[in-house]
């Protein structure tokens, strides 16, 4: 097992709980457009009826049939990944919270799980639950058909949302501007948590965070007079990312009482609708 894993592992007292058992996998079909969804169509197969998540990086991901019912009980948000010819819907959420997320959803619902760690260069080792009350009617009720009617409307709205932007971006109007709107809610949501960090790390990490947000907000704001609006939301799309740097370099700072995950979301966010922009024809003043 790798170093990685073995901080990412159950603990032995939650394996003795589920009575997982582990064993190394082998290669499954990775260099497809989505690795991960190719592990977990060859997992499921193996496991029908179970929750089947794939670490990725710092995360935990689950596909399909997988994300749609995390979806359902627990209000997960579906991305919609994989190229045109074969898309997935896809949920995740960050490896550290592997404990905290997965067993309450095991203990309130009784769905068997397999979960993948580790990586195509370091191996992976596959844990799966064998407990004897578990049971996997409730995977096995999401059918194809219902995955696939959810990859459709998400790529509906994906079409909708590009029609969206062109007009967004062909308007002078910021009032109706959907980027001022997001850009304003996670503006206000990190001012509510500098306010509350300890002071050393208010006039140093916080500064930072706030300078950062103060230039995104100045440029939305300037939006509808800007003559050259692809630069402009190039130079957002930047400090979007630089929010995004900072947020993931405060989970490591001591003292700091923030929820991450939700700021982390909120300017995810911003930067999709960002490059939805960008990507977009570019208008003529």
């Amino acid at each position: 097992m790798t170093h990685e894993q073995q901080h990412t592992a159950p603990t032995m007292e939650e394996a003795t709980q589920f009575s997982i058992r582990a064993y190394k996998g082998i290669e499954l079909g990775l260099g497809q457009a989505d690795p991960g969804a190719t592990i977990a169509r060859t997992l499921e197969q193996q496991y029908p009826g179970h929750l089947i998540l794939i670490q990725s990086g710092r995360f935990l991901q689950g596909y399909d049939r997988t994300a749609y019912t995390l979806h359902t009980l627990k209000q997960y948000k579906l991305k919609l990944v994989g190229t045109s010819d074969a898309p997935h819907i896809r949920v995740g959420f960050p490896i550290g919270n592997f404990s905290r997320r997965l067993w309450p959803i095991v203990q309130e619902f009784g769905i068997p799980y397999v979960v993948s760690l580790g990586s195509h260069a370091e191996g992976r080792t596959v844990y799966v639950s064998e407990h004897h009350d578990l049971d996997g009617a409730v995977l096995a009720a999401v059918s194809d058909t219902v995955v696939a009617d959810v990859i459709h409307d998400l790529q509906q709205r994906a079409t909708l949302n590009k029609a969206s932007a062109k007009a967004l971006l062909a308007s002078p109007d910021t009032s109706v501007f959907k980027l001022k709107s997001h850009a304003q809610d996670l503006d206000g949501q990190l001012l509510q948590d500098i306010i509350r960090m300890p002071r050393d790390l208010r006039v140093t990490y916080g500064e930072n965070l706030r300078a950062c947000m103060a230039r995104i907000m100045r440029a939305v704001f300037a939006y509808g007079l800007e003559d050259n609006k692809a630069q402009l939301l190039k130079s957002i799309s930047a400090d979007v990312d630089l929010v995004k740097h900072y947020l993931a370099q405060g989970q490591r700072l001591s003292g700091l009482k923030v929820a991450f995950e939700h700021r982390v979301g909120l300017a995810v966010e911003l930067g999709r609708l960002v490059g939805g922009l960008i990507r977009t024809n570019t208008v003529q003043p």
